[in-house]
């Protein structure tokens, strides 16, 4: 069961948001000379959105950039241990950020955007919502998938590197 099947969801319409208020923006302006005055920052502030909650998608999945070079050549001790300081490395900056983005969350609510009926507090609040749901995503991945780079069992075989079914072409 993917318990992050609504975030995709949502990821996915925001950025159809964004196609079809820009190719609005686009026909508008160009077609019939009377562009949008919004859509620039509903554009930003979505795109600002679903970067944010896909982030939170990728976080789940454990597809975030990652160093492999090194993953590749470890043996496996090293390799558990790399992922978990990893994980805790993470763990430790999205707290801060999300902490800290509170305040200027609390700053920016008294700025209004000039176009939206919203203010900059609400864009930045991607910020803090974003972190706290990766935390979360995070802490999902590690104990309630019990992801296999965490936790390995000694029954599932591990999966081939490349190299490994390159030397079995042979």
């Amino acid at each position: 069961m993917d318990l992050f099947l609504p975030l995709r969801w949502l990821t996915a319409s925001m950025l159809s948001m964004v196609v079809v208020v820009t190719l609005l923006q686009i026909a508008l302006r160009y077609l019939f000379n009377a562009p949008l005055i919004w859509s620039e920052e509903f554009v930003r502030f979505v795109t600002v959105w679903m970067t944010f909650i896909g982030a939170v998608v990728v976080c789940y999945d454990g597809r975030h950039l990652n160093v492999d070079v090194f993953l590749q050549k470890a043996p496996g001790p090293i390799k558990r241990a790399l992922h978990w300081f990893n994980a805790i490395l993470s763990l430790a900056f999205l707290t801060i950020l999300g902490w800290t983005s509170i305040t200027l969350v609390k700053i920016d609510m008294m700025n209004d955007l000039s176009a939206l009926p919203l203010t900059l507090g609400h864009l930045r609040l991607a910020v803090t919502v974003g972190s706290f749901l990766m935390i979360a995503a995070l802490l999902l991945r590690i104990f309630y998938k019990r992801a296999p780079e965490y936790f390995p069992t000694p029954s599932a075989p591990s999966r081939p590197s490349s190299q490994d079914i390159s030397e079995d072409m042979e």
